[in-house]
């Protein structure tokens, strides 16, 4: 079991590139906004080199705001799988990232370059089996639309109703 932390903007959006560089085999990204340059870039470029890449997005919200459009064309047109977040919430405000099924990324940041490079943010890094596996559950039930139950031996914080 391994946990870490990066603080930003210390610590720079390095170790999240850094991250997505080394996926030999699938990363599944959950984010309420997706606009950096170098994020967008290593995760277009994973996807290249045949990595399996989901992203799921925040959509476009009622009062109209759609701030994903662009990057969501561009990782759409670079062949990556996108896809709305679930539409059971007016928002998804959960911001993840599981690489190779084997770590996982908890943010407070959006994954917009000032979040990288002005505002205080955290993001804790985890190799933990039970919770890799809670946010791969989650992910692939909310990709899929059905229902996500963590349990009662749950080891994170979830939040159950919108």
């Amino acid at each position: 079991m391994h946990r870490s932390l990066i603080v930003l903007p210390d610590d720079t959006g390095q170790p999240i590139v850094d991250a997505i560089d080394a996926a030999r085999k699938s990363i599944r990204i959950k984010m309420f906004l997706f606009s950096d340059p170098s994020l967008l870039a290593a995760v277009v470029a994973a996807q290249q080199r045949g990595v399996s890449v989901r992203v799921m997005l925040n959509p476009a919200r009622r009062s109209g705001e759609s701030e994903n459009k662009a990057s969501r064309k561009m990782l759409k047109d670079a062949g990556v799988a996108v896809a709305d977040s679930n539409p059971a919430f007016d928002i998804t405000h959960e911001k993840s990232m599981v690489v190779d099924d084997e770590t996982a990324f908890v943010h407070s940041l959006n994954w917009e370059t000032k979040n990288l490079t002005v505002t205080r943010d955290y993001a804790v890094v985890t190799s933990h089996r039970h919770e890799v596996d809670e946010i791969i559950q989650c992910f692939d039930a909310d990709w899929a639309r059905e229902k996500f139950d963590p349990g009662e031996e749950s080891h994170l914080i979830w939040c159950n109703i919108n």
